[in-house]
């Protein structure tokens, strides 16, 4: 996707330099980001998330004997938040894929412009807010707090349903100038382009210069509110729960019944994989889109070069975080031996129900159900590697034809 078009709410149109400044004339017209690997790459993990995160709801909504201890009962109801959130994102993919293979061409209309990116920035708001409860839920619980009563959400599901619709409202309110503010208005081109339109924030009265200038403005504030909110206040939160966890973690394994132990050892394991994943996929679009309006605004001496490298790495940092949503479930997969055990019991249980609907209720074990969740498991593994090398490749090419085309200034 183009800056003109993030789901983040940053856009700078791709067809003109972002420079404010008359002095500089960079050619754009060397600059095209591959319009058949990202689209394909969409809709991998279309299929590979919509999958995934379905097991992933099915698996951590239905843990009837964990629900039995109330130390982790609400740590998997953020789990399955977050997943939630990620098919809220996912559906909307192949729509992106479609409009980036045809070239930023949006043929769906204004609802589903208005509705895809409303959903795209739901997921980073919902998924991060639902990370961070994550972190704090786990300081509460290993740093002994859960033994004062009612305090615990554990203790109180109403108060748990509280915190869970918290997340999901405030991220739909952060996701809202998405819904209301994005349009496929007709600009001229033959290309109608799922963007921003701040006409309603702008008066009509102002000269064309000065509309520009307040345009550039509330793309620079909706830019802000987003890495602000949905990237760094979230990331202090986390490093601050994880430094006090660290002091904390040898006294609290070293206590209780061994069992709980490495229960909760293993679903920290699985949370600060969660999180890492997170920042690590969302970091380089976060960097990209703050460093193009620090040379907007003229913080960063403007280089041509720069600017085209931004704008060249621009849909493939892009493409990165959205590969977030369909990365979680191989996560669990990976870290959590409980997930994947009741992937092979939710595995069993369909084949049972296809092949003999009367052996459905019942709790015959096959080995080929083992065998088939590992060689699924090891199929979407290598299609996501192949993906990602794709990815990389095809990220390093178009970077090293931008800095060689480029115009010595």
């Amino acid at each position: 996707m183009d800056r003109q078009t993030s789901d983040v709410d940053f856009l700078i149109s791709p067809s003109s330099s972002p420079s404010p400044s008359p002095v500089f004339h960079c050619d754009y017209t060397d600059w095209s980001p591959s319009l058949s690997i990202i689209p394909s790459i969409y809709l991998l993990a279309f299929l590979i998330g919509c999958l995934g995160n379905g097991l992933v709801l099915w698996v951590y909504l239905d843990r009837v004997e964990e629900r039995r201890a109330r130390s982790s009962t609400f740590s998997y109801s953020l789990i399955a938040s977050l997943a939630l959130a990620d098919l809220c994102f996912l559906v909307t993919l192949p729509l992106w894929a479609v409009y980036t293979a045809m070239g930023y061409h949006w043929p769906f209309g204004q609802p589903l412009c208005q509705i895809s990116s409303f959903l795209t920035a739901l997921n980073m708001y919902a998924s991060v807010f639902s990370l961070s409860m994550l972190s704090v839920e786990r300081y509460w619980v290993l740093s002994g707090r859960r033994h004062s009563g009612h305090h615990h959400p554990q203790t109180c599901p109403s108060r748990a349903l509280w915190i869970l619709g918290g997340v999901w409202l405030l991220a739909g309110v952060l996701a809202l100038p998405g819904l209301l503010l994005r349009s496929t208005a007709d600009s001229g081109s033959v290309l109608l382009s799922c963007q921003m339109d701040y006409s309603m924030l702008i008066g009509a009265e102002l000269e064309e210069a000065e509309k520009d200038r307040a345009e550039m403005w509330w793309t620079a504030a909706l830019s802000l509110k987003s890495t602000l909110i949905g990237f760094l206040l979230p990331l202090v939160i986390l490093l601050l729960c994880y430094c006090s966890l660290a002091k904390l973690l040898n006294r609290h394994f070293g206590q209780g019944p061994r069992p709980d132990r490495k229960r909760q050892r293993r679903l920290l394991r699985v949370i600060v994989t969660l999180v890492m994943a997170f920042f690590l996929c969302w970091l380089p679009l976060h960097v990209n889109k703050t460093l193009s309006m620090l040379l907007e605004f003229g913080f960063v001496p403007y280089s041509c070069s720069l600017d085209q490298i931004l704008l060249a790495a621009h849909p493939y940092v892009t493409c990165l975080a959205y590969l977030n949503s369909c990365l979680n479930p191989l996560l669990y997969a990976t870290c959590d031996p409980s997930f994947r055990k009741r992937c092979r019991g939710a595995l069993l249980m369909l084949k049972n129900a296809i092949t003999s609907p009367k052996m459905a209720s019942g709790s015959t074990k096959h080995f080929w159900s083992f065998e088939l969740f590992q060689y699924l498991f090891y199929y979407v593994s290598i299609c996501l590697l192949i993906c990602v090398a794709l990815f990389l490749c095809s990220l390093a090419l178009n970077l090293c034809c931008t800095v060689f085309v480029v115009s010595p200034e």
